[in-house]
């Protein structure tokens, strides 16, 4: 049996087809497929359904696929205690959308200058999702967002910060200069896609209000967010840093609202001693940290510029 032939199946698992294995592990389709079909031989069963789209284990494949994911897992941290000189990966990092470019952007940029070597992997998802695919080793760290004041079983969950978010509206839109979350029930919001922290605040401090939230436009992206409350699509909610750094932010106001201040704290979490690669993670934890630390001038210059009209 081959550890090369485990990995292979366990990307097929994992990305639900063949070709998108292919492309996570730099080979060709057919190359993908002959592994698979050694462990299959090996094995004695057939581990994948070939006529469903996407791929799908079969049920003894089921059963393999936790059984060589503890495999990978096994054999990944061997050969990480055994790499002490250098790390060369690849790191696979998790990230959740809740957690805006200009947090992680710089910590991807400091692990680059210190290991140049360094082969990162870097994918997002729910913070549930890789939460669950930390303990199971599909990626090695994750920098994800939980509700303020909630934590995490794990020990080596570490809460590296706070990331907040300020309600915008566009500049030629008048509101009164301090407001309570009732007297925006009428609006229309441009807001994350469902699964985002942040809109889960927002919609249960509404109906805690008796409003419903009313979204006009949901997307990823603070940059196309802005783009549209600008153009008065409607409200929205952007990181402070972000808002400092667009091109949008002088035709944006920042509105005060006295019983509302989404919020989430971010959270490292490790699968565990990660040997060569401990290094790297650490940068990303030291600079995420020192990011949510600081808040930019310009956040605060727009806060007190917002229009009160």
């Amino acid at each position: 049996m081959n550890i090369e032939d485990i990995r292979a199946f366990v990307a097929a698992v994992e990305t639900g087809s063949v070709g998108k294995a292919a492309l996570r592990l730099n080979l060709t389709q057919p190359a993908i497929t002959r592994r698979i079909q050694r462990l299959e031989e090996a094995l004695g069963v057939a581990l994948l359904d070939r006529d469903s789209k996407p791929a799908r284990p079969t049920r003894a494949g089921s059963a393999a696929y936790q059984r060589c994911l503890a495999i990978l897992r096994a054999t990944d941290e061997l050969a990480r205690e055994t790499q002490t000189t250098s790390a060369a990966g690849p790191l696979r990092v998790g990230l959740s959308p809740a957690i805006s470019e200009s947090v992680f952007a710089p910590a991807i940029g400091a692990v680059r200058k210190a290991f140049p070597d360094l082969a990162l992997r870097v994918t997002a998802e729910r913070s549930a999702l890789l939460h669950k695919q930390v303990k199971d080793g599909q990626v090695d760290a994750a920098v994800v967002a939980n509700k303020p004041g909630r934590g995490f079983d794990d020990q080596r969950a570490v809460l590296l910060g706070t990331e907040r978010v300020l309600v915008v509206a566009a500049g030629s839109l008048r509101f009164k200069p301090r407001l309570k979350l009732a007297d925006l029930a009428d609006q229309q919001w441009v807001i994350n896609p469902d699964g985002c922290g942040f809109r889960v605040q927002l919609d249960r401090a509404l109906a805690a209000s008796g409003a419903v939230l009313s979204v006009i436009a949901e997307t990823w992206g603070t940059s196309l967010q802005l783009a549209l409350i600008a153009r008065g699509i409607g409200l929205g909610l952007v990181p402070e840093r972000l808002l400092a750094e667009s091109p949008h932010r002088n035709k944006v106001q920042v509105l005060t609202v006295d019983n509302f201040a989404p919020a989430l704290d971010v959270w490292l979490i490790t699968s565990g001693p990660l040997g060569a690669l401990d290094p790297p993670v650490g940068v990303i934890s030291d600079v995420v940290r020192d990011v949510l630390s600081s808040c930019p001038d310009e956040a605060r210059t727009a806060r007190r510029a917002a229009p009160a009209k």
